[in-house]
């Protein structure tokens, strides 16, 4: 091979190396594991700094006129449940069902944890276990699907991006503390990724064309807790050391020192 020759090879050699898709190092999936909780307060979907359970929490859902409506009108059921007095109250969907669902698990006081594979990655809350399938599956077809609790989640990576796309979602469950609740139609999509060594982003949009004016978008975070504890037990209800049982769908309030 004379001079020329050899200087025309490396240097498509050398552009074709350049040119190359990067080595499976590049393209590494991020590592979230430990323990991880939502940063601030959990009563309102949206935000972190609403206050549990006090009278006027509220989210703010881009809700229609209907709707909006209807949801101030349960604000005020829902500020009545455990009152024995109250004969029209709305009981938490949480308490009734011992789980929160989606989208509610977007924002909960229980801890997460993320085991991140190349084709599913899982979120584990609670007793929950979420299932983001990257492996490139199609939804099923449209007379093997139903609402479920947690719905039907898939996604895809974006570098160190995690997006996830969620529907399925059963419509008769609160969305967080209050009754915000959304219709057949509503789709989540989330994007997660992590922006400091202890911090995880949660951006998320909430689309509903049946109840909403546009999109809902808003913002959560996580943050990585040192704790070395095991595990708590999973969320338990309706068992004979359940303090507040639910009682013919009503939930019953029993004060500190009141006899079973």
């Amino acid at each position: 091979m004379n001079r020329r020759s050899f200087i025309g090879l490396a240097l498509f050699l050398g552009a074709m190396i350049l040119a190359a898709p990067p080595c499976q190092a590049d393209n590494a999936l991020p590592d979230w594991s430990g323990v991880w909780q939502v940063k601030g307060s959990m009563a309102v979907l949206s935000r972190d700094d609403a206050r549990m359970f006090v009278p006027g929490t509220r989210d703010y859902a881009p809700l229609k006129p209907k709707y909006e409506s209807r949801y101030q009108a349960d604000l005020v059921r829902a500020e009545h449940q455990g009152d024995p007095g109250s004969k029209n109250s709305l009981t938490d969907t949480n308490t009734l069902h011992c789980f929160a669902g989606m989208p509610r698990l977007i924002a909960t006081p229980f801890q997460y944890e993320f085991v991140v594979t190349p084709k599913e990655t899982w979120i584990l809350i609670d007793k929950a276990i979420r299932h983001i399938y990257t492996d490139g599956r199609d939804w099923p077809a449209a007379d093997a699907r139903w609402p479920l609790m947690l719905g039907r989640s898939k996604g895809h990576w974006e570098g160190q991006t995690l997006v996830i796309q969620t529907v399925d979602m059963r419509t008769d469950m609160w969305a967080d503390t209050t009754p915000l609740m959304f219709s057949s139609h509503a789709s989540v999509v989330e994007r997660i990724r992590q922006i400091d060594a202890n911090t995880l982003e949660n951006q998320v949009t909430i689309r509903d064309p049946e109840k909403f004016t546009h999109d809902w978008v808003f913002t959560r975070q996580y943050v990585r807790s040192d704790t070395h504890d095991w595990p708590d037990d999973p969320e338990l209800c309706g068992g004979p050391d359940d303090r507040n049982p639910v009682v013919n769908g009503r939930v019953t309030v029993q004060l500190p020192g009141d006899s079973k």
